[in-house]
């Protein structure tokens, strides 16, 4: 895989660690800040342009950040506009283009994407945006450019640590195809005195734990968990219908897979309980994911 560089620009002492991000051979731009240099931008005259921008806060107890994705065809302006009328972000992303060659279909199409895209990782992502945006219609070669554009994009945000934004559209049917049985992790998944346990499937994908489709989730609450931050994560998943009911009144079934960034919140959202990950998922040779992840390290 061949690598990017990320070039970070602090502006000077009038603008206080307000930042430029830039990729090599990407005409794309990020201006990164915070609340208080929303009027800042006012006075750079690039962002009186189309440009897409992220709003962003940390929620209080998750893992997960709270963000609007927006767009604009003077994106300062517009930031000046949400600087007024929403008061729950700290800090904030715009992208533009440094040789202003996308326009208001270009961000539009942009925002919808990057929408999309969010809304696929419920585990590190919530979104704000009270509207699905409506995109826009592009030919098919300004569609292929503006996927490039994203995924630059999600590589700054990623990389810079700013928000876990990872593209998970992928083919599953492939990952299926190719995977081996040897491939996946299991987890017993305990139920009440009396009943056979059930299990949870986790298989790796590009450096995500994803939690497969089918697998068994534990019903009953555990007091202790409540007060957890992946109990709050696992109430947004049942809430947002990724749990089914299932042959038994004990167990859930997970009703599509569903992307971790970590193994622990995975067997959390599973046994309904704090578990390290690392040792719970097991190959079935019993290797388990720490070892496993100790050995492909080593080799």
């Amino acid at each position: 895989m061949r690598g990017k560089s990320i070039k970070l620009y602090i502006m000077g002492e009038k603008y206080k660690s307000l930042k430029t991000a830039e990729l090599s051979n990407w005409t794309g731009k990020a201006y990164i800040g915070q609340r208080k240099h929303v009027q800042m931008l006012q006075d750079i005259e690039e962002l009186a342009s189309p440009g897409i921008y992220i709003l962003i806060s940390e929620i209080e107890d998750s893992y997960q950040k709270k963000i609007y994705i927006g767009e604009a065809d003077e994106v300062n302006k517009r930031m000046a506009d949400q600087f007024k009328q929403k008061d729950w972000w700290n800090d904030f992303v715009v992208f533009i283009s440094k040789d202003a060659n996308l326009t208001k279909s270009h961000v539009r199409y942009l925002e919808r994407e990057l929408y999309d895209i969010a809304l696929k990782n419920k585990t590190t992502i919530e979104t704000t945006n009270g509207n699905t945006p409506p995109g826009s219609k592009l030919p098919i070669s300004e569609c292929d450019d503006m996927s490039d554009f994203n995924e630059n994009i999600i590589f700054v945000l990623n990389n810079l640590g700013i928000i876990d934004f990872t593209k998970t559209e992928v083919n599953h049917q492939k990952i299926e195809n190719t995977k081996r049985e040897s491939d996946y992790f299991y987890m017993s998944v305990p139920g009440p005195k009396g009943e056979s346990a059930k299990e949870a499937k986790l298989v790796i994908v590009e450096g995500t734990y994803r939690l497969l489709a089918g697998s068994y989730i534990r019903k009953d609450n555990v007091s202790s968990f409540a007060s957890h931050n992946y109990a709050k994560l696992r109430k947004q998943l049942e809430e947002d219908n990724f749990f089914e009911s299932s042959e038994s009144g004990n167990y859930f079934k997970l009703c599509k897979d569903v992307d971790f960034k970590s193994p622990s919140a995975a067997a959390a959202i599973v046994r309904n309980s704090s578990m390290n990950g690392r040792k719970e998922w097991k190959l079935k040779n019993g290797l388990n994911l720490d070892e496993f992840e100790n050995r492909q390290i080593e080799s």
